[in-house]
């Protein structure tokens, strides 16, 4: 780090000083984020071989016969690929709930370095545009920021990649967990509208969350961005995905079985 950055940091943090919101130790950072470096490298990833399509982690005997989940087996997703970084659980989980519930908007820096990595390991770069999964604005409100399109911006500045801003949510919906899957559908059907679709015509995109779970909402913005935009490829990319459990070689849904990690998730 140069000399006069170096300086312009420590004099940042004896000024406005601040501590790690997983270890609380005083942090130190160039980006003035609250997430310490070693803290940052304990974050948990997601290993081993996944779904080639949802991401979701598979079991070797699942692997070696399909090298797809029964999910999407059974109803091909909408989008071509999704990619987390790390599973909903530990510290990753906790430090999601730092950024979105606790007004933490500046994890959105490290963080996107998390989305670089994890898109960039499955060969999600080179796109032409970053999309967010829009919050309702009665939620904005709620919340004073937009997680998502923080999250988009940030990595759009990493990669010099532009963010669409067209999506909307024009109908508030309530949390999906809980919820069988037809009825999670049910909840999203008709909740976005996209505007200036042509824009994203045979372009690739990527569509940015935080925390995948059941799919249902992505799916749903993927069929309308299909319908009405027809892009050249959609990737799913998310810091975390909540944990599935396979029964007979199916995949049961962590919200199914009754997941703690997922009880606390709450729907956008």
């Amino acid at each position: 780090m140069p000399l006069v950055k170096t300086l312009r940091v420590l004099f940042q943090s004896l000024l406005f000083p601040q501590p790690c919101v997983l270890c609380k130790c005083w942090v130190v950072n160039d980006s003035f984020s609250p997430l310490c470096i070693t803290c940052n490298k304990k974050l948990e990833k997601l290993k081993g071989p996944c779904c080639r399509f949802c991401g979701v982690p598979l079991p070797g005997s699942i692997l070696i016969q399909w090298g797809i989940c029964s999910s999407c087996r059974s109803l091909p997703p909408p989008y071509d690929v999704a990619r987390a970084y790390g599973p909903y659980e530990g510290r990753l989980r906790a430090v999601i709930r730092e950024f979105k519930f606790h007004g933490w908007p500046r994890l959105s820096i490290p963080l996107a370095s998390l989305l670089e990595e994890a898109g960039g390991n499955s060969d999600l770069f080179p796109a032409d545009w970053i999309l967010a999964v829009p919050l309702h604005p009665r939620r904005r409100r709620e919340r004073g920021f937009d997680q998502t399109l923080l999250l988009a911006k940030a990595l759009s500045t990493r990669l010099k990649i532009p963010v669409f801003t067209g999506l909307r949510r024009v109908r508030w919906t309530q949390p999906q967990f809980g919820l069988e899957p037809a009825a999670r559908q049910r909840n999203v059907d008709g909740a976005f509208q996209l505007c200036q679709g042509e824009a994203l015509g045979s372009r690739r995109l990527i569509l940015i969350d935080d925390v995948l779970t059941s799919g249902a909402t992505v799916s749903e913005l993927s069929r309308l961005l299909r319908t009405s935009a027809k892009p050249e490829r959609i990737s799913v990319l998310t810091l975390a995905r909540t944990p599935a459990l396979f029964l007979n070689g199916w995949r049961v849904e962590a919200s199914e079985r009754g997941a703690h990690s997922v009880s606390e998730v709450i729907a956008k």
